[in-house]
């Protein structure tokens, strides 16, 4: 077993401080001049690099696929890794189990940011520009973690079945096909499947790879005109709405000014009868004029009566 140790967070940087002490190497030479002494080991990225090459040259069998022991299949994994670096740098089984598991979450987190990148910049950008644009978001888009700058282009690369011929002289095997594309291409060695194209595909199952551009450019056509619809429906709804506010208001005006309109009316008369002599009136025009101030007092000075 191992204690990591490290001076600064763990997730921070492809490179891992191990203390390793006599009795904790496991398939490491027992020779007293290759046993290490207890003392710190730092993973380099030519080492990262070693590490994921083992594991992808131990995965390249497709046909037996996931059928080994988890056992076997590390003990594999790390011998072939251990062949290739000096003998005071061997690692154990769970060393570099760990360590690809890091490996692996960080190059994940590169391949989102760098698909982000081509998501922004969809057009006028190189692929080393996306790859700049890319190292841009893994940094920012995991400040939690406290990242540093991506170093593992090659592992990377490796990852997605491209070319890494150009990053070193020691080529990284590339990552295997599927245990059933694997199975699928024997056979068709054998002569026990359908005749293959010279790209491998079935021609009786070619795919239309303009087909699929086409198909692929309509859909995202009727989704911009469904975007575009929903945009007008919401604009009409918003205007329908204010339509509908300005002509309540409107209406409540005009109640308003016409209830002004009546009341002015009502006071004019109000005024000119409450100046009227009523010396020369009957008796009973005397009680029409008293019950049709009261009236127009009640209706005029509500809270007065």
């Amino acid at each position: 077993m191992s204690t990591t140790v490290s001076n600064h967070n763990a997730e921070s940087s492809p490179i891992d401080l191990e203390n390793l002490s006599d009795h904790q190497h496991d398939g490491v030479d027992s020779d007293s001049e290759n046993v290490r002494t207890e003392k710190r080991i730092l993973w380099t990225i030519d080492e990262d690099e070693k590490l994921m090459s083992s594991w992808v040259e131990n995965s390249t069998d497709s046909t037996q696929g996931a059928d080994r022991d988890g056992n076997q299949y590390w003990g594999e994994v790390v011998d072939s890794y251990n062949k290739s670096i000096p003998l005071n740098r061997k690692r154990n089984a769970k060393q570099c189990k760990d360590r690809w598991h890091k490996i692996n979450k960080w190059t994940d987190l590169f391949e989102c940011a760098y698909l982000k990148a081509q998501r922004v910049f969809a057009s006028g950008y190189s692929e080393d520009m996306w790859y700049d644009a890319a190292q841009t978001f893994y940094v920012e888009d995991n400040k939690k973690l406290k990242l540093g700058p991506f170093t593992l282009k090659k592992v990377w690369k490796a990852c997605r079945g491209e070319d890494t011929n150009d990053e070193s002289s020691d080529e990284m095997p590339k990552r295997p096909i599927g245990q059933k594309a694997a199975k699928k291409a024997s056979l068709a060695a054998k002569g026990k499947s359908k005749e293959l194209g010279e790209d491998g595909i079935s021609k009786e199952s070619a795919i239309d790879v303009d087909g699929l551009d086409k198909l692929s450019k309509i859909q995202e056509n009727v989704a911009a005109n469904r975007m575009k619809a929903l945009e007008i429906q919401q604009n009409l709804s918003a205007e329908k709405l204010e339509s509908s506010r300005m002509a309540h208001l409107t209406a409540q005006e005009n109640r308003e000014a016409k209830k002004l309109e009546k009341e002015a009316k009502m006071m004019e008369a109000y005024t000119t009868l409450i100046s009227r002599d009523t010396s020369a009136m009957s008796d009973e025009e005397k009680s029409e004029y008293i019950a049709t101030m009261k009236c127009f007092r009640e209706r005029l000075f509500p809270s007065s009566t």
